[in-house]
């Protein structure tokens, strides 16, 4: 489930070995790096098929049969042709108007709620407030669906099946999984995208959803790009979504630390980010190749330049999703990275990131590279405009220790007196009598907030996950009033977790780390 880089890693080097070298180098850049193009025009991008038609076979007279014929054939093929068309947008709605006017501001009553799991056995002080549990969340918006449900997801292992593992913190998994599998009896449709390469090869989930009649498609990702489909995120009747950390996982519900987001009824937006899963989808036939430029019906109108305006009762929004590798990303589509950067180098006050892992280098491919952009961005934000820079990183039994020297290096620029701040620490999920459940027990987040605006992705901040693996991310700059900001805006909400285990019993400075058990970080 990717809670620690090993199974990314083991899946990258598996493609890396199958291409024999590595496709694309990738050197230190302050943008978005493009990859050597690896792709060619590819102009039918349907799940359609293409209409047989039957030419009669009564003989008349020659005159008669090619005048006929020619009429017949061309009012024929202009029927099918709206036929097929008509069938396709109403089966796969690839095209549906949304409530958002031409300037992108949306008509509708959205809700956006912040969602979180939070280990068993991980306890907080009595008055610590959370997210709504992500189990609840997926509940929910699957008891809402009507008519369809889009998953992007690295693999599927709701239950403890997959990884000869019984034990009883799978149940809500299980439960998750049954849903899913009950959907198409109520004549909903689930698609369902993975990747190739993934940590799993052969889930169980994924037979059991196709018995059930859920599509499901591999994406071969380490054949396009090199990297993985590392996404997370669900688009229920083309109004609600949900975007997080949390992988399709029984222990994304109950050993490991998440967090994301929902948005209910916000058709504009669900639209948006169901033409990245449409790229996904479309990529999943075999032989595909990545188009270069991607078709019109895959750009955007919501981006940086131009976010969505969204307004609830008491908070209004600034909203935009990003995506990518950069080779799956239209030229109106604001990339992952950009973004980051973006929303780096606009903080006045305070910069506060949680991920699970931080390397300023390249991770899955050899040589390695340096890789500055983000490293530099927030240093530069610290040195130049004295913002107050907090990064929280998880560190885990599965860790990688090459990690340390980077965070030290960071930390060692704080220097109070200059008004410089910089202040690193280590978020570590105690494991207790958990050490049985592999590759779990850690802090899996994925998000940034500042003073002005906010993140949450999908990906670990590493060269790799935004050159060569896809991922998606949401931007939100919100304005409320005082008394709503730390309850209705996902802003303020995100901050206050932020700082809640900033300064809970399970983060430690990188200076006090000393030997620590359940943090490979450690000394000793």
């Amino acid at each position: 489930m990717n809670k620690n880089t090993f199974n990314l890693k083991k899946a990258i080097v598996t493609t890396n070995h199958l291409q024999k070298t590595s496709r694309f180098t990738l050197f230190p850049s302050t943008s978005g790096t493009s990859m050597p193009e690896m792709s060619s025009p590819y102009n039918t991008l349907h799940d359609s098929d293409v209409p047989n038609v039957r030419g009669s076979k009564r003989l008349v007279s020659i005159a008669v049969a090619v005048g006929c014929l020619t009429a017949f054939g061309a009012l024929l093929s202009f029927s099918m042709y709206e036929k097929s068309t008509e069938e396709h947008f109403q089966n796969h709605k690839i095209f549906q108007k949304t409530n958002t006017d031409q300037n992108n501001i949306s008509e509708e009553q959205s809700r956006i709620i912040l969602v979180e799991s939070i280990p068993l056995y991980m306890k907080y002080d009595d008055n610590a407030t959370f997210g709504t549990p992500v189990d609840k969340a997926w509940i929910d918006l699957l008891s809402m669906a009507t008519y369809q449900v889009d998953v992007a997801s690295f693999y599927w292992t709701l239950t403890g099946d997959d990884i000869n593992i019984n034990s009883s913190t799978d149940l809500p998994g299980k439960n998750i999984l049954e849903q899913f599998g009950a959907l198409p009896s109520r004549n909903v449709s689930v698609r369902v995208v993975t990747s190739i390469p993934s940590v799993l090869t052969n889930s169980t989930d994924l037979h059991f959803l196709r018995q059930k009649g859920v599509q499901v498609r591999k994406v071969p990702f380490g054949h396009l790009t090199g990297g993985v489909l590392h996404s997370k995120f669900w688009i229920v009747d083309r109004k609600h979504i949900f975007l997080g950390s949390a992988n399709m996982d029984w222990r994304s519900l109950t050993q490991v630390k998440e967090l994301g987001v929902v948005i209910y009824n916000c058709s504009s937006l669900a639209e948006d980010l169901h033409k990245i899963f449409e790229s996904y989808w479309v990529m999943g036939h075999r032989n595909s190749t990545i188009p270069n430029p991607w078709p019109s019906k895959y750009d955007t109108a919501i981006n940086k330049e131009h976010p969505m305006l969204l307004k609830t009762d008491n908070v209004s929004s600034k909203i935009y999703i990003t995506a990518s590798p950069p080779t799956f990303c239209p030229a109106s589509r604001t990339q992952d990275l950009d973004s980051i950067l973006s929303v780096i180098s606009g903080a006045q006050h305070y910069i506060d990131v949680a991920v699970m892992e931080y390397f300023p280098t390249t991770r899955f491919i050899h040589p390695q590279r340096y890789w500055p952009a983000i490293d530099d961005a927030l240093k530069r934000a610290a040195f130049e405009r004295n913002v107050k820079v907090r990064l929280l990183v998880s560190c885990g039994r599965d860790s990688d220790p090459a990690m340390l020297p980077f965070l030290q290096s960071l930390a060692s620029l704080n220097y109070p007196a200059q008004r410089i701040s910089i202040q690193v620490k280590l978020s570590i999920v105690p494991v207790g009598n958990q050490s049985e459940i592999p590759h779990s027990r850690v802090n899996h987040n994925k998000y940034m907030v500042t003073d002005k605006m906010a993140y949450i992705g999908t990906s670990n901040w590493s060269a790799d996950y935004f050159n060569a693996t896809a991922g998606v991310g949401l931007v939100v700059s919100q304005h409320a009033p005082h008394w709503a900001w730390r309850t209705q805006a996902l802003q303020g909400q995100l901050r206050a977790v932020f700082d809640r285990d900033w300064q809970s019993q399970f983060t430690v400075c990188l200076a006090d780390l000393g030997h620590h058990p359940d943090c490979a970080l450690s000394k000793g």
